[in-house]
């Protein structure tokens, strides 16, 4: 199937077919339906349709803090940011369209759903571009669950659960009440939406973080790395054979104050290693 137009507005329409279609079919009512909408943006060549970049203006980019101070890096983040906020704010519209469908049809009562992205983008941050990185920009994604299925278990908080891509799928199943075979990795986080409150004490405390690929991209790190994020907000991260950097998230959330030579960290450092 072809599309003609912007991709994320595109498929939301398709989405938007398929449950008009259904909601006009006989056998709607029969069984429950799973989809899925996987948009690419935002994603480099970071351009949405003009309206909505019209509204972001690289000059008007507030940078963060950890944007080197560098001229043409900066010029070069606020162009990527504004495209990218651009694409952002598209794909929340997109969505506000499929909860106004869901709600419509009186599906939206017994429906999750459920929001996240597979990575981040550095942005220019610590001088990075890209994906694949070991800093928050690349690796700290959205995961939202909503719905009034949501909304009638009582819940809408946030949690500091270091929830994992080899958890989505058990925790998916569980939203479903279905069991995961054993042999499936990651933990199930369905408690935290669902009327069974939350996980037991076997839940996760740390989340392991690797990149095994190196890419030889020119604004991307140029080693493989491997490290861990804990649930009370430690980050450590080697490369091959050596310390690389290790932050206290809690007090240093820009990631500007790496701790991993200090000598006061060293136990933390063996800690967050083994």
């Amino acid at each position: 199937h072809r599309t003609n137009g912007f991709e994320t507005d595109c498929l939301t329409d398709l989405l938007l077919d398929f449950l008009k279609a259904r909601a006009g079919s006989p056998d709607a009512e029969d069984g429950p339906f799973f989809a899925t909408l996987s948009a690419e943006p935002p994603h480099s060549p970071y351009v949405a349709p003009d309206p909505w970049m019209a509204r972001h203006r690289p000059e008007d980019i507030r940078l963060p803090p950890n944007v080197p101070r560098i001229d043409r890096i900066e010029r070069q983040a606020r162009e990527s940011l504004a495209g990218y906020y651009a694409m952002v704010e598209n794909l929340d519209w997109n969505l506000g369209r499929l909860v106004a469908a869901l709600k419509r049809n009186g599906a939206w009562d017994n429906t999750y759903v459920v929001f996240f992205s597979d990575h981040g983008d550095q942005h220019w941050s610590q001088g990075y571009t890209g994906k694949s990185q070991p800093w928050e920009e690349s690796i700290r994604i959205p995961f939202i669950i909503g719905g009034g299925a949501v909304e009638a278990a009582a819940r809408g908080s946030r949690t500091d659960a270091v929830l994992n891509t080899v958890d989505i799928l058990p925790t998916t199943l569980g939203l479903c009440g279905v069991a995961p075979l054993a042999r499936i990795p990651g933990f199930d986080y369905s408690g935290y939406a669902t009327p069974a409150g939350r996980p037991d004490a076997t839940e996760p405390d740390s989340a392991l973080l690797q990149h095994l690929v190196h890419k030889r991209h020119g604004n991307t790190m140029n080693c493989t790395w491997r490290g861990v994020v804990t649930r009370d907000r430690w980050k450590y991260v080697c490369a091959e054979g050596a310390p690389l950097a290790m932050f206290d998230l809690n007090d240093d959330p820009f990631e500007q104050h790496n701790l991993v030579f200090k000598e006061a960290y060293r136990e933390r450092r063996r800690a967050l290693e083994q």
